[in-house]
């Protein structure tokens, strides 16, 4: 028997229970064979060294030290969802040779040296959203975010109340792990191209072509469409990723 850790990284507004369609479908998936996967999707809002109060460079240093304590195998697998993609980049970039694969699913990779409009753009809107999350009625607030053009090619939309949350961390995420402050993660993808998958929607435009562009930057580097699936990936079409994760699983067993 083959055990591995698999570490999921749910994304802003997200919830460790998002994971589980997902969880299920790859229970599924490797019945049958000899792999025994354990799951530890993590709740890190919730946990003080690894919340938004952090850095990002923190903030990785931590999440390395809270995987290595809590999981005993020696095949880990990292996969995280758009926030929580960013996140793990930067876990990964901190101990690559933990891990045996990491998963992004709608992924930034961050901003070139040369976007700095874009990056200045980006820092303004987070501030502002910041703002809002922290004092504004929570389920207007709710409304106006999932109305971004991003999630126009998800048709399944997440609920979420405010007695989940903590709303000071909501809008300390938005400032401190904002994509204006993450270093550009290309070079990082270039160098790791066999260990690092990115996963996009097919009716996600903007990160079909920001993976487009990674693409032709580095043929080497894993990128796989999901079908029926815009930004949301884990929630439009969850067996379709979970089936992503567990050839992951299957393939580097066989090398």
């Amino acid at each position: 028997m083959s055990k591995v850790d698999l570490i999921f990284l749910h994304g802003f507004l997200g919830l460790p229970a998002d994971w589980d369609q997902v969880i299920a479908r790859i229970k599924v998936d490797l019945s049958g064979t000899d792999i025994v996967p354990m799951f530890h999707p993590i709740d890190y809002f919730n946990r003080p060294n690894l919340s938004p109060k952090n850095t990002f460079d923190k903030v990785a240093t931590e999440f390395v030290n809270t995987i290595e304590s809590t999981t005993s195998n020696p095949r880990k697998i990292l996969v995280g969802y758009s926030l929580g993609g960013r996140l793990a980049l930067h876990i990964f970039e901190k101990k690559p040779e933990l891990f045996e694969r990491m998963i992004c699913v709608s992924t930034n990779p961050g901003f070139r040296s040369s976007q700095l409009e874009e990056l200045m753009e980006r820092d303004s809107r987070d501030q502002f959203w910041s703002e809002l999350f922290l004092n504004h009625d929570w389920n207007e607030v709710v409304v106006k975010w999932n109305e971004q053009e991003v999630f126009n090619g998800s048709v399944n939309e997440p609920q979420r109340e405010s007695g989940f949350y903590r709303r000071d961390l909501l809008a300390k995420a938005l400032v401190n792990w904002s994509l204006a402050k993450q270093t550009d993660k290309r070079l990082l993808i270039r160098k790791y191209p066999k260990k690092i998958t990115m996963v996009v929607g097919d009716k996600d435009k903007k990160f079909i072509e920001l993976n487009r562009a990674l693409l032709k930057e580095n043929p080497d580097i894993g990128i796989k469409m999901i079908p029926s699936a815009g930004h949301r990936v884990l929630f439009d079409n969850p067996p379709e990723l979970a089936r992503v994760i567990s050839s992951s699983i299957l393939v580097t067993k066989k090398k």
